[in-house]
């Protein structure tokens, strides 16, 4: 509730606005539209750009608003302050898939390994952790190198 009302506005204030350096460099703004409602949603995440135009991006799976997304090949998203197509891939269940980008996600970021319930030995996410993590989060994949 507390993102949804308070952080989540203030995150989307600042990426649509001249100060977006201020956080563009780690949070990227999906436009998410609702399958059944047709409602527009605007949904800021946390991303590791594995290549240039590659990002992962991840979500806890009793969040709802990801599965507005599964099905769909393609999505406008505020990248750095510019709005982009791009391809999107929503990954679940594929455990050994999820595994290896969500750890490559954790080692970029302690924040995100935190909100992954993530604890970290000599700088390093724990494997278990980790491992636990990919069981409850879903991978969403943006690629935006043709656009």
């Amino acid at each position: 509730m507390i993102w949804r009302v308070f952080i989540n506005p203030i995150m989307l204030f600042f990426l649509r606005s001249p100060f977006h350096f201020l956080a563009s460099h780690s949070v990227v703004v999906l436009h998410v539209v609702g399958a059944k409602s047709g409602k527009q949603y605007f949904i800021p995440v946390s991303f590791f750009e594995h290549d240039k135009g590659l990002l992962t991006c991840v979500t806890d799976k009793p969040n709802i608003w990801w599965r507005n997304l599964v099905g769909i090949e393609k999505i406008k998203i505020l990248f750095k302050g510019k709005e982009v197509q791009s391809k999107i891939k929503i990954e679940p269940e594929n455990f050994d898939y999820i595994f290896p980008k969500l750890n490559a996600l954790f080692t970029h970021s302690r924040i995100d390994g935190f909100f992954g319930k993530v604890g970290y030995k000599e700088g390093k996410p724990i494997e278990n952790d980790v491992q636990e993590a990919a069981k409850r989060m879903v991978l969403i994949e943006l690629d935006f190198t043709e656009s």
